[in-house]
């Protein structure tokens, strides 16, 4: 990698280069850099030097280290979002979102063949290499979500391609808290995936911010459905698949329910959920068939048409080469169902099956915050230094003499931390960087490189 030392800065403005081809690459390359630094500090907005370890079980946004799951055979493996950044930065990594009741597995025994696995953020100022020998958390579960895998349809979930919603199970007792396709929840054959199942695609940078509410969000390439609703018509006329997605017929719209529970959830609670569903009516607003592997949404309603009718008339309109359908069913509860279950759950009695149930899944009632780490102090001190760095290191650049100007980026990567360690006191002081400081800091870099 070429260094700056290779072409000197030239501190006299009358041979300063014009804005050719080959330094506005330069100054474009660099602003796109920071750009790329404010994106990274909207997607990770919070102080990452603290992991949440020591604080036990949480409702925390959690991250799967593909890296670390790999080296182990195959186990497992939750981050923190302190974890995953000063950790396992240059890790596969898959956001989860939140998890609940989950304790970060950096710097335990289930890393033990990590080679330096020791969390760095426990171990304090040591820099010996240290093994992973924490004792892991002994109630943590794992579902496939933990190998980059999603839904009914256990595909791996790709921000770029991905069109439709994907909703969260609330209740997730069976399912872990996976995230579902609205088409995979109605039982339609998934499309199939173009993208395969190697390993070694970070999609971090695409996912939305961490510390979000688990409840009723959304995953889906924010930008590229906008697009494609601008151009929701297309030449002939017809609507384009997004726009078919988002008036999925027979699907509730997505304002119409406040939480939503999975077909496998409910089947292993069925009984439970039709006391509720009695006891307080109107709290499920929606109990949506999955009829699997149907092929399309006209199926899907002839078979709910046949599971509705009367008892005696199905017996007769059933072809004996019919095979019985299994009831499975996805639930959406209401508006304030918590209020509802609260109210109710006072008056039941101790005894019942559904006390018992909800005392031990108080989250369908009782409030069910997400921890975030403390905001990052630094934020708003490096927004401004970034722009300080903006004018002065892109003018700095305009004066390299030609030709030197696109080496000189590629050693931008090299001296990225030292510029950090530059800026930081300026910052912390409030104050100007001038572009002869600016210059004086590359002189010295170039003497200790030359």
């Amino acid at each position: 990698m070429s260094s700056l030392s290779n072409g000197s800065i030239n501190n006299d403005s009358e041979t300063r280069p014009t804005q050719d081809s080959d330094s506005l690459t330069a100054v474009d390359y660099l602003a796109n850099q920071f750009e790329l630094e404010k994106q990274a500090k909207e997607i990770m907005p919070f102080d990452p030097n603290e992991c949440t370890y020591t604080k036990g079980e949480l409702r925390q946004t959690i991250f799967a280290c593909l890296t670390c799951s790999n080296e182990n055979n195959n186990n497992p493996i939750g981050v923190c979002y302190s974890c995953s950044i000063q950790c396992h930065s240059n890790h596969d990594l898959v956001e989860l979102f939140t998890k609940r009741n989950f304790v970060c597995d950096c710097g335990t025994t289930r890393m033990k063949n990590t080679p330096n696995g020791a969390c760095k953020l426990r171990r304090g100022k040591s820099n010996l290499e240290l093994s992973a020998d924490d004792v892991p958390s002994s109630s943590n579960t794992y579902n496939q979500n933990y190998f980059g895998k999603f839904c009914g349809c256990e595909q791996i979930y790709n921000p770029v391609e991905e069109t439709g919603h994907m909703i969260q199970c609330y209740f997730g007792f069976t399912c872990g808290e996976d995230w579902y396709h609205d088409k995979c929840i109605m039982g339609l054959n998934p499309k199939q995936s173009t993208r395969s199942e190697a390993d070694g695609q970070n999609l971090l940078d695409k996912l939305s911010p961490p510390g979000l509410d688990a409840g009723l969000q959304f995953l889906g390439s924010d930008e590229k459905i906008q697009q494609m609703k601008e151009d929701n018509v297309n030449e002939e006329g017809e609507e384009n698949e997004v726009d078919s997605i988002e008036k999925l017929k027979y699907f509730p719209k997505l304002d119409s329910f406040e939480q939503y529970i999975c077909w496998t959830c409910v089947d292993r609670f069925k009984e439970i959920f039709n006391s509720l569903d009695s006891l307080i009516p109107g709290i499920i607003v929606e109990k949506l068939p999955r009829f699997e592997g149907i092929e399309s949404i006209e199926e899907w309603n002839q078979l709910r048409q046949r599971t509705t009718e009367p008892k005696q008339k199905k017996i007769k309109t059933e072809n004996k080469s019919q095979e019985p359908v299994k009831e499975m069913y996805s639930i959406f509860l209401g508006s304030e169902f918590k209020e509802k279950i609260k109210s109710e759950f006072e008056k039941m009695d101790k005894s019942s099956k559904l006390y018992k149930f909800i005392e031990n899944n108080s989250h369908l009632f009782d409030d069910d915050p997400v921890y975030q780490p403390p905001t990052d102090q630094s934020e708003e001190e490096w927004s401004t230094t970034v722009s300080y760095l903006d004018m002065c290191a892109a003018d700095a650049l305009h004066t390299l003499p030609k030709g030197k100007a696109i080496e000189s980026i590629e050693a931008y990567d090299k001296i990225r931390s030292k510029l950090r360690d530059f800026f930081k006191p300026f910052a912390e002081q409030g104050k100007v960087v001038t572009e002869d400081e600016v210059k004086n800091f590359f002189g010295k870099f170039n003497e200790e490189n030359e």
